[in-house]
């Protein structure tokens, strides 16, 4: 009965480490396409509330939460450049090998990418970046959410 009991424990315990995981994954995402091009603008910052409001996997993850990792990424990124965009790839290629987490995080970097309806190729470069810490193939990645 014990067993039982703690194998039920360590369930929920792996559960809330994969949201954790998963919630910086995307919230690194989000901080690294709308920092790839110099600028991260008001369209962009709404698109971003707007997609932890409204992304199913994101949604049942603590907004307050998310919003406070990203800014503090945001914060990274801006205050140490490189060094910061390699700790954040490494967040999201932890997502590398399951395809749903996968394609959730490009959904959401092409939605922040494309926030204020103009695509500059820094953004574009940033796409391929995150698609290959994630392993996948940019240009159909691309085709797919932009088609």
């Amino acid at each position: 009965m014990m067993e039982g009991s703690l194998l039920e424990k360590l369930a929920g315990e792996i559960g809330r480490y994969n949201d954790k995981a998963f919630l910086k994954a995307a919230m690194a995402v989000c901080a690294l396409t709308a920092t790839a091009d110099e600028e991260v603008s008001l369209a962009e910052h709404h698109r971003i509330d707007e997609i932890i409001a409204k992304e199913p996997t994101l949604k049942q993850l603590d907004a307050e939460r998310a919003t406070d990792t990203l800014y503090d990424y945001i914060l990274a990124v801006r205050s140490y450049g490189d060094s910061a965009r390699r700790v954040l790839y490494g967040k999201v290629q932890r997502m590398a090998g399951d395809h749903k987490k996968s394609r959730t995080l490009m959904r959401v970097a092409y939605l922040v990418i494309a926030a204020d309806r103009k695509i500059r190729e820094a953004e574009r470069e940033e796409l391929r970046r995150l698609c290959g810490a994630l392993g996948l193939e940019p240009e159909q990645v691309w085709r797919e959410l932009a088609g």
